[in-house]
């Protein structure tokens, strides 16, 4: 079996002696922007508190811009050259794994008679979910090798051999057969629904500006922060703007884009955003007030060989267990 690599790549900024790795520091504000305390994004890293604001102080001694603003009862917020760093990061390595993915799949093959028989990590391409991000990161299973996208992207790199499994969700009531994902309809794959989401709009606590649907984000003077191009979540938007007769040009900020629920919940806290569309889930983390406009199913998908493999039927059953107890999620039967 060929060696799944993961594509890689990094961007050195030199300052005289000194040099600065901007893939890594991206990946760090990125962390911050997802989960505003300094603490939390370290730990999502695997790197300390004192390492994590370390990293920050010389990288804002260096480039010479404040990177990270200090917000009282929030934790941390990103500065506009701070996101702008983050989303720039993000755009570079999904780049770069986009032209380095042959050349890993070819060095992968090279390298597995080398290493013999053994049992390799098994990639995953997901639309981020909370709960799918918490069991991979409490369980430090050496078997995953996690990447979020987008619900298209994730089905894409099932479908050209890039991941052996594929997070992806759709709203409820599913679409037809004919207007459904192919996985569905595909003997070689099974595509299986392990929770429900409840979605809708994240506002701040207390909803101050009385938002109470998507037309509303239409409202002069009102904020919105979208999803990235490609996720699920935004296709499900854009779906319900049509519905509603309005044009995403009539939407203040329908261009920001995040890539996480916790991102989109972040940017709301931080009071970047009046509004986002996003998980209940995200909003109940950080206290703000969410306005339902409906559910949608998160299925897992792969190669049917994977459907009874001890470590895939353990994930299951634990994404289950964990949407039966956490606000916002219900659990899908087998």
């Amino acid at each position: 079996m060929p060696i799944p690599l993961e594509p890689s790549s990094s961007a050195m900024l030199r300052f005289g002696d000194e040099s600065l790795d901007l893939v890594e520091l991206a990946r760090l504000l990125h962390a911050i922007g997802d989960a505003p305390r300094v603490g939390s994004a370290a730990r999502a890293l695997g790197v300390s508190y004192r390492g994590a604001w370390g990293k920050l102080v010389r990288a804002e001694r260096l480039l010479g811009v404040a990177l990270v603003d200090r917000v009282k009862g929030h934790g941390s917020r990103l500065t506009d050259a701070g996101a702008a760093l983050a989303a720039a990061g993000t755009r570079f390595e999904r780049d770069a794994v986009r032209r380095l993915q042959a050349p890993a799949r070819a060095f992968g093959e090279a390298l597995a008679p080398l290493l013999g028989p053994g049992e390799a990590a098994l990639r995953i391409a997901a639309s981020h979910d909370l709960l799918l991000q918490a069991v991979l990161a409490d369980g430090g299973d050496a078997r995953w090798n996690v990447r979020f996208v987008g619900s298209e992207q994730a089905l894409e790199a099932l479908a050209v051999g890039d991941a052996e499994l594929a997070g992806f969700h759709l709203p409820e009531p599913l679409p037809r057969s004919g207007e459904r994902a192919a996985v569905f309809d595909d003997a070689r794959y099974f595509a299986e629904a392990v929770m429900r989401r409840e979605q809708g709009l994240i506002v701040a606590r207390g909803n101050p500006r009385r938002v109470r649907d998507v037309a509303d984000l239409a409202r002069p003077g009102l904020r919105f922060v979208n999803r990235q191009r490609g996720a699920g979540t935004r296709a499900w938007f854009d779906r319900l703007l049509r519905e509603r007769g309005l044009k995403p040009a009539e939407i203040a900020g329908y261009e920001r884009e995040e890539f996480t629920h916790f991102a989109v919940a972040a940017s709301v806290a931080a009071g970047l955003a009046d509004a986002g569309f996003g998980l209940r889930a995200a909003a109940v983390q950080l206290d703000l007030g969410f306005v339902p406009i409906g559910t949608e199913r998160y299925f897992i998908a792969g190669a049917r060989r994977l459907r009874t493999q001890a470590a895939v039927r353990a994930l299951l059953r634990e994404l289950r267990a964990r949407a039966m107890r956490t606000p916002g999620y219900a659990r899908c039967r087998p």
